[in-house]
């Protein structure tokens, strides 16, 4: 009898040293409790929350972009963040002139832009062109081309002569024209989403 209930005993206290063992070098098993299933579930709630708050404020700030991407029609959108506007402006419009079939535009065409003001979004750039000895239908062609145009709204007229190209026996007109364009800068290009990355130079071109 003696023997059995040492044994007992020795088992009870050999499972102690057991679990004495794992609470100190394992870790400790949390259960699914009724408490923890609770806090867990609160835990859900404010993250679900959060989320709708998140949620709202991005949609809200892309209908905002939308918004505003939809004003920028009267304005010029450079092809990239560092597009030489000259180039890009001048070819348009020479873009124009070849529609319209106009051959007798001078070669001289001036473009001026004007740097940024402090805290402007825009670019400012001045066209200035002379046609030169054209007919008033090779002129109509050329207006009716340009209203109608893609870009028709982005040039804006400032000055305009037309004159007769010989004031005794007049046969074409002389006509000399300045627009206004304005561009939207880097800064807001990329901050409504209309930036494109410039392309690496080829290792060919360093």
């Amino acid at each position: 009898m003696k023997t059995k209930t040492r044994t007992i005993l020795l088992a009870i206290v050999m499972v102690l040293m057991i679990v004495m063992v794992m609470r100190t070098y394992l870790p400790v098993i949390s259960l699914p409790t009724q408490g923890r299933v609770e806090e867990k579930l609160r835990e859900l709630k404010s993250l679900r929350g959060d989320l709708g708050v998140a949620r709202k404020t991005y949609e809200e700030r892309i209908a905002m972009i939308e918004e505003m991407q939809s004003l920028t029609g009267p304005y010029w959108i450079p092809s990239s963040p560092g597009a030489r506007l000259e180039q890009e402006i001048t070819a348009e419009f020479n873009r124009v002139t070849r529609m319209a079939q106009v051959s007798s535009v001078s070669g001289t065409q001036k473009v001026d832009v004007v740097r940024e003001k402090p805290g402007s979004a825009l670019q400012e750039i001045t066209l200035a062109v002379d046609f030169k000895n054209i007919t008033m239908r090779e002129l109509t062609k050329f207006l009716a081309q340009l209203r109608k145009d893609r870009n028709a709204g982005k040039f804006r007229w400032e000055y305009a002569k037309l004159s007769p190209d010989n004031p005794r026996t007049p046969k074409s007109v002389n006509f000399s024209l300045r627009f206004h364009i304005y561009a939207l800068n880097s800064d807001t290009m990329s901050f409504l989403g209309l930036t494109t990355e410039a392309p690496a130079a080829s290792p060919a071109a360093k």
